[in-house]
């Protein structure tokens, strides 16, 4: 079996999309790492590429290998399923025989991996990318032949123009004119966001605000794309113990609390997004 890196430099050596970080030329692999004609790109053991190029880049103390480890023992405990599969149902009847899939902010992985387990596709290349070093050691696990985990930056996507079939947004900032940037003309981008019940329970017992940025979220989409359809996933699922402190550690606020909760509410708003 193929190391992560050896899947990575094969993934690499087919890739033509991905562009220098500084001066914006194409990147090619050659000598075992990235270059462009001024810069090189070495790859990781773990088979992950940094590109981020900024001199005040810091490792969040928040966004760390904890949080990210908590967040993907709840996912993979199976309560996003609806999501995976509405989503994947979507892409499926879009695209029927190949695509190039970019994930901006993938955290650790996980969210995206269940989305391409379910695709029906002849072939794809997925690029997972996150602003945070812990996120991409552990989601660098799920490399494979057609899926490639970088270090980067959503403000400066090294993506070569028109060049995407979809962006993925789970939960995650993004940039319009970046966004615009990079997709082709019949690209599809879905951004998923909390709707306003979303974890309800959990910020009840965190004594956290409540989640109003909803109408926010859908406002700015209008103001800066023209073709928006919105869908609504609401229901309620059973956690146990274990789950409801990887919910605790996982958010970002990190309070404590002695109180446990029994269901928790998935209120999530999906816009499917054409350019």
């Amino acid at each position: 079996m193929k190391s992560k890196f050896e899947m990575s430099e094969d993934f690499l050596k087919n890739d033509n999309i991905l562009n220098c970080p500084i001066c914006g030329e194409r990147l090619l692999f050659l000598d075992n790492c990235l270059k462009c004609g001024k810069h090189s790109f070495d790859i990781s053991r773990k088979g992950t590429v940094n590109l981020v190029y900024s001199k005040h880049y810091k490792n969040s103390k928040i966004y760390n290998s904890e949080l990210f480890k908590n967040r993907r023992e709840f996912i993979i405990g199976g309560f996003y399923f609806k999501l995976y599969k509405f989503i994947s149902d979507i892409l499926n009847d879009r695209f029927s025989s190949e695509g190039t899939i970019l994930d901006l902010g993938c955290g650790e992985g996980s969210h995206s991996k269940f989305i391409l387990d379910l695709l029906k596709f002849d072939y794809y290349k997925y690029y997972g990318f996150d602003y945070a070093k812990d996120a991409i050691k552990l989601a660098s696990d799920y490399i494979n032949y057609n899926r490639f985990y970088f270090l980067g930056d959503v403000n400066k996507i090294p993506i070569l123009d028109n060049s995407i079939d979809i962006i993925l947004d789970m939960f995650s900032p993004f940039n319009e004119k970046e966004v615009k940037r990079i997709i082709k003309d019949s690209g599809v981008f879905i951004k998923v966001s909390p709707g306003k019940n979303y974890l309800k329970e959990l910020r009840d017992v965190l004594n956290m605000e409540e989640y109003n940025n909803e109408n926010d979220v859908f406002d700015n989409l209008q103001k800066r794309f023209k073709k928006i359809d919105k869908y609504n996933l609401n229901y309620r699922v059973q956690i146990n113990e274990d789950s409801f402190q990887n919910l605790v550690k996982m958010t970002p606020a990190q309070k404590k609390t002695s109180s446990t909760i029994s269901f928790v509410t998935i209120d999530l708003n999906v816009y499917v997004i054409g350019i």
